[in-house]
């Protein structure tokens, strides 16, 4: 593939992930609130969340200002993050390959936000990186690749070769991890194989400032940046946008724990969901399409 084709083929897959990207992540931040589940412990609640209590459990708890920890709660996160902590206390099997694939991506994701960078600087000047960058820049790809590509065939072969796993693999599970394995296994190899690889990287990514292809791209290096492309591209419209959802799922659903106050914003957003019409199909509850969710509650039920 000739640099300029290269060039052109990211800058379109770029602009698809970055506007799918943006366009789902608003739709999920948009969405209607969650039914309300008021689960303790909430990590904000610092003391209390070590033995399960929560702000509620306060005498007259509305005429107090409620204490919050975010250091409780940034703890927390970066546990789940980077360690995975509930798939290690739910499902410890699945986690020896979960971990070093995430990892793997991470630490992927750094080297290429240092490329970016890197890029920029060329473009306004930079002479270029030293020894110890291009030491650096090789050795966290390589990390990245091992840890990822040990990750993804791990999970890969559970899912095909375990029994429980397999009943609820789809196709789309499989094509999902057989292409990040193909994105691992091919950045390996340009490690190993392109002498220059960090001068590749950051020529590539300063190509991306300039408008100036990259010349002669090694054929390996070459088709591991565009399973990368396709990769992101693909990303918004996948399961694996989970990484974004699970944000709202802690903190709109599982620790929203906010009181419902009259005249708020949250009332005013739940009395607009009860006034929707009830479509639902299921004849015990009695929807027609005109009644709303308050009429269909109220109702009295005939012996």
């Amino acid at each position: 593939m000739s640099g300029s084709t290269l060039l052109a083929l990211s800058y379109g897959l770029l602009a698809v992930f970055f506007f799918s990207f943006v366009f789902r992540s608003v739709r999920l931040a948009r969405l209607p609130i969650h039914l309300r589940w008021e689960l303790a412990p909430i990590p904000r609640d610092g003391k209390r969340a070590g033995y399960g209590g929560s702000y509620l459990e306060e005498y007259e708890w509305w005429k107090k200002p409620r204490e919050e920890s975010l250091v409780s709660e940034m703890a927390y996160m970066l546990k789940e993050i980077f360690f995975l902590k509930a798939l290690w206390e739910h499902n410890r099997r699945l986690w020896w390959f979960s971990f070093p694939f995430h990892i793997g991506l991470y630490v992927l994701t750094a080297v290429a936000g240092l490329f970016f960078i890197g890029g920029a600087a060329a473009a306004l000047g930079w002479p270029g990186p030293g020894f110890g960058l291009s030491v650096l820049l090789r050795v966290l790809s390589a990390v990245g690749c091992v840890l990822g590509a040990v990750g993804a065939a791990g999970l890969l072969v559970s899912r095909l070769l375990s029994g429980k796993l397999r009943i609820v693999t789809t196709p789309v599970a499989v094509f999902n991890l057989a292409l990040l394995l193909a994105v691992f296994v091919t950045g390996g190899l340009a490690v190993l194989s392109v002498p220059d690889y960090a001068g590749y990287g950051l020529g590539y990514a300063r190509g991306l400032f300039t408008a100036r292809p990259l010349v002669g791209v090694p054929g390996v290096y070459g088709a591991h940046l565009v399973l990368v492309l396709l990769f992101l591209a693909y990303l918004p419209f996948s399961q694996m946008m989970h990484f974004v959802a699970k944000y709202f799922t802690y903190h709109q659903v599982r620790w929203d724990d906010r009181p419902l106050e009259v005249g708020g914003r949250m009332e005013r957003e739940v009395l607009d969901l009860l006034s929707q019409p009830v479509t639902w199909a299921a004849p015990h509850v009695g929807a027609d399409g005109r009644r709303n969710w308050v009429d269909v509650a109220t109702e009295e039920i005939e012996e």
